[in-house]
């Protein structure tokens, strides 16, 4: 038996589907992440260029914990600051949250390095992938922002 709604249901339906097309037609829109932040975008690049510096000295030249032991302690106080800056941004959870695990991926690898001697590419893999990821979020809020300030025709 096939019945159809009643108008009680179809008033609110419709009321909806009227102020979502509202939206829609005035250009309204929606953010889901944060906004870019030209700041914390260099000091992850920058972050990213020292790590790759310090892991192909380790795997490569076998170089000693001793020789990088600044570097840890340096990235550390980094990643605090770009974790710090993120903090002030609405919706950037998911930043945040990948730079803790950064800080403890990059403790994590001083640690190996100090008990191992060196590194080998394989214990730097999370370091790396955590960066990736940073840049990627950096590189995708970039382009967005670019979206949202291109001229409207």
């Amino acid at each position: 038996m096939n019945t159809l709604p009643s108008s009680s249901t179809v008033l609110p339906l419709r009321l909806l589907a009227a102020v979502v097309a509202a939206f829609a037609l005035s250009g309204c829109t929606i953010s889901l992440v944060s906004s870019y932040d030209e700041v914390t975008d260099k000091a992850v690049q920058d972050l990213a260029a020292k790590t790759e510096a310090v892991i192909a000295d380790a795997t490569l030249n076998s170089s000693s914990y001793r020789k990088h032991a600044s570097f840890y302690t340096e990235a550390q106080g980094a990643i605090a600051a770009i974790e710090m800056r993120s903090a002030l941004y609405k919706q950037n959870e998911a930043e945040i949250a990948t730079l803790g695990r950064l800080r403890t991926a990059t403790r994590n690898m001083g640690r190996i390095h100090q008990i191992a001697g060196s590194l080998r590419p394989a214990e730097a893999e999370g370091v790396r992938s955590l960066l990736r990821s940073l840049i990627h979020h950096q590189l995708a809020k970039k382009r967005s922002s670019q979206i949202l300030e291109a001229p409207q025709s």
